[in-house]
């Protein structure tokens, strides 16, 4: 919980530092993306054996390059020698996260949550980072994505931290279009789609049916910080 209690104060502060150690770099040898999402990465120079991860995932109309400038994660990176992950969606040109699609709200069906998760692969296979520290953190669409992770991959994160997103599932399009990415759902995005909790948290536990393990530890705030 310290880990997660650091990420909150960084992605309050939303300040990055002047100087870093090492530059954003897009990772050319990962090529298991279903979705054609691209991955950056912010490797410190100060890099500890076996390193955390955090995820940071980026609003719509954002990109890995806009959110590692704005976002202070890489600066702390330096200090505490995690490596960054920072996915930009398909195309690299702003677009939204596919929070809605049968594949990306199921375990290893494909969409977007499952070209993130193959990123950590990497990140453990490539940076030897360590698999029990694996975080996330978004924003507003990032938001969404995090929140579909951790339903549907309660397995690979610990922790996470999201602002201004909608609960996992609530932009899930209707069945005669299970495959369609990043689809709009109006009645979701005004508030209009309620539940119980219980009704939620079925609807999240049956993204990765028949897991029963620990699921990841969750900071949600209503509004991204100005």
């Amino acid at each position: 919980m310290h880990f997660l209690t650091t990420l909150t104060t960084l992605a309050v502060t939303l300040s990055t530092a002047n100087a870093l150690t090492s530059s954003l770099q897009l990772v050319n040898g990962f090529n298991s993306s279903p979705t054609g999402a691209k991955m950056y990465v912010y490797v410190p120079t100060t890099k500890k054996a076996n390193p955390a991860v955090v995820v940071a995932i980026h609003h719509c109309q954002g990109t890995a390059k806009s959110y590692f400038n704005t976002a202070p994660y890489a600066s702390y990176a330096d200090t505490y020698g995690f490596v960054v992950i920072y996915p930009s969606s398909p195309g690299d040109n702003g677009g939204c996260w596919d929070v809605s699609s049968t594949a990306s709200l199921t375990h290893n069906g494909g969409g977007d949550s499952q070209t993130i998760k193959n990123m950590v692969d990497y990140a453990i296979a490539n940076y030897g980072a360590d698999k029990n520290r694996i975080y996330m953190s978004g924003s507003s669409s990032g938001a969404m994505m995090t929140n579909v992770l951790a339903g549907a991959y309660p397995d690979v994160f610990k922790a996470a931290t999201l602002y201004g997103g909608v609960p996992d599932g609530c932009f899930y399009v209707s069945s005669a279009r299970p495959n369609v990415a990043a689809s709009w759902n109006s009645q979701c995005a005004q508030g209009q789609l309620i539940k119980t909790a219980q009704q939620w948290g079925d609807q999240t536990r049956s993204y990765y049916s028949g897991y029963s393990g620990p699921r990841p530890a969750m900071q949600m705030y209503d509004h991204a910080p100005n």
